[in-house]
């Protein structure tokens, strides 16, 4: 389930904290916390997993939660896991806190209701599924996400089903072309490097089926110059890592007139 997945994650990461050998500690005790900017007062539980590792500098604590942020070398790490952690915590009305010290260590914290009240629990899942700031605009939005990593596939869908919307998730373009030629979607949003035809050549393909449909890329930061060099300056391109509420903002301001109100 999610709470196993959360603390696997937050495990996973101290222990590749930790190259040389260290300690790994999981501790569980319960803390009463006052209103907040992510909390309601009251009871929660606090989950703390604490490594003896490498810890993180000042600069990249302050972007832990980002997707898609890492600091482990290519190919060894997504940069999804904090942002998983941290989203399934808010998801439950809670939310996640880090220490860390370079040299030291870090101690991250979930934090989680210790109860939530039957006239909540029937509509947690609905108010999960709240904007999260600018994410009002245009929520309920049928959006086609394409690409062939399927941590990024599932992490992407659950973003945007948390901001409201409703998501059909493929992995490569002959799936998405056949998704684009059963029904229009309001706004793609697209990977750039992919095997066959990439993001650039779906997109020309797609608008030939579907004219005028707003095509948003998520990519890296030298993929984001090859897509300027195929599309144009013009091209909406969200580059890797991003705040989830720069992802909200760029649906709303691209999706159609009729949808985005």
């Amino acid at each position: 389930n999610q709470l196993e997945n959360a603390i696997l994650n937050l495990a996973i990461n101290a222990r590749d904290a930790m190259p040389d050998g260290g300690t790994l500690t999981i501790s569980t005790r319960l803390v009463e916390e006052p209103d907040g900017p992510e909390l309601d007062a009251g009871d929660y539980l606090c989950i703390a997993v604490a490594d003896t590792g490498t810890g993180m500098s000042p600069e990249v604590l302050a972007r832990a939660t980002e997707p898609f942020f890492s600091t482990k070398p290519f190919g060894k790490g997504t940069g999804l896991g904090l942002a998983q952690v941290y989203g399934i915590a808010r998801q439950s009305r809670g939310t996640l806190r880090i220490e860390s010290r370079e040299g030291e260590g870090t101690i991250v914290q979930l934090l989680l209701p210790r109860v939530l009240p039957e006239t909540e629990a029937a509509g947690a899942q609905e108010a999960a599924r709240a904007p999260v700031a600018a994410a009002a605009a245009g929520a309920g939005a049928h959006i086609l996400v394409v690409d062939d990593d399927p941590d990024v596939r599932a992490f992407l869908a659950d973003i945007l089903a948390m901001l409201g919307h409703r998501i059909e998730a493929v992995a490569d373009a002959d799936a998405a072309l056949a998704a684009l030629g059963a029904a229009a979607p309001d706004l793609a949003l697209l990977d750039f490097a992919m095997p066959g035809m990439n993001g650039a050549e779906l997109a020309r393909a797609a608008r030939r089926l579907r004219p005028g449909l707003p095509i948003i890329f998520v990519t890296g930061f030298a993929e984001s110059d090859q897509l300027e060099g195929a599309l144009g300056s013009d091209v909406p391109v969200l580059k890797k890592p991003f705040e989830v509420d720069a992802l909200a903002a760029l649906i709303a301001a691209h999706l159609p007139a009729t949808r985005a109100s």
